[in-house]
């Protein structure tokens, strides 16, 4: 017998458990309660016991939780109340003055005869629980948002390393860091390989003349007029000032020649117009193939005096190393 006379028999066990437990009759009156939900809130067993819980907890009146709980009166499963959906059946405050957090099973309890006389209902506070999922998913969420700028930053310092700031395309490190790997690679399967050197012509007239946004514009004109004659598998750099270099794997010097042709057609048929005129130039290529006693110095080198012999014979032409 408890405090308020109602016997409470096999369920006395359950007083100090550190969870709360609820017993229930068919007709929904409270025959248990312990000492952890008197804890929890507020109401001593004499204020419960004997009394129709759905009145004391309008949570237990929902049509889902009531036929749930009718069901295990007829011998159903356990029934689950997730925190997620069901998190206040009995609401009880924490002394900060927020509600526990519950998560609940109710089974029935079969009598001597079979029959289920009673429901069980226990009641696990899991608001600890849940605010370190939250902290631990806000911590994931902001770690995954930390990788994410870092990834970004790493991005932006890989571009400022190995991209030229006004035309996008590789800068003169980049551009040599490929051709080193390019050269090994062909050498060793024994593919061809060309390489470009271009410089436009008279490019200091344009900036004497229209000024450094004009020459910066036709330097962005000129990559662009470029970029659309290669593959993907060409690199496209810009070695300083107005001078510029191709890499072509898989190109003999033929092939380097033809496409050489079309980026001089390419660029002469570039027209800017600009506040005072138009402004129109050409550009001078200088043509090399990988050969066996070359080194990437070498290389780089023969294409580079190539160019300047184009530009000794009249410029706005291609000459071959």
């Amino acid at each position: 017998m408890n405090a308020a006379g109602v016997s409470c028999g096999p369920f006395d066990a359950m007083d100090f458990l550190p969870m709360g437990i609820l017993v229930l009759e068919e007709d929904f009156t409270v025959s248990f309660w312990n000492a952890c939900l008197e804890s929890w809130t507020g109401l001593s067993r004499e204020e419960v016991l004997g009394r129709d819980a759905r009145q004391l907890f309008p949570q237990l009146g929902r049509p889902l939780v009531t036929s749930r709980i009718r069901e295990l009166f007829r011998g159903a499963p356990p029934a689950v109340f997730s925190y997620h959906l069901h998190n206040h059946l009995l609401p009880a405050r924490l002394p900060d003055g927020s509600l526990r957090l519950q998560h609940s099973v109710a089974y029935g309890v079969p009598s001597c005869e079979a029959q289920v006389r009673h429901v069980v209902l226990s009641l696990q506070d899991v608001t600890e629980i849940h605010n370190r999922l939250q902290e631990n998913l806000r911590v994931k969420l902001s770690l995954e948002q930390e990788v994410k700028r870092r990834k970004r930053v790493e991005a932006k310092l890989r571009e400022l390393v190995t991209q030229d700031i006004l035309t996008g395309i590789a800068n003169r490190r980049a551009f040599l860091h490929t051709l080193h790997r390019e050269v090994r690679r062909c050498r060793r399967h024994g593919h061809a390989l060309s390489v470009a050197v271009l410089d436009l012509d008279h490019f200091k007239a344009i900036n004497d003349h229209w000024g450094h946004l004009a020459g910066d514009d036709a330097l962005k004109t000129f990559v662009r007029a470029c970029s659309d004659e290669l593959r993907g598998a060409d690199t496209f750099g810009r070695l300083g000032g107005e001078e510029f270099g191709l890499i072509l794997p898989e190109t003999d010097m033929d092939g380097a020649q033809v496409l050489a042709g079309r980026i001089l057609e390419r660029v002469r048929a570039i027209s800017i117009t600009w506040p005072g005129g138009t402004i129109r130039f050409t550009v001078s290529l200088g043509l090399a193939e990988l050969a066996p006693e070359d080194t990437l110095e070498t290389l780089f080198l023969r294409a580079d005096q190539a160019m300047y012999q184009a530009k000794a014979k009249g410029r706005d032409r291609v000459e071959r190393a």
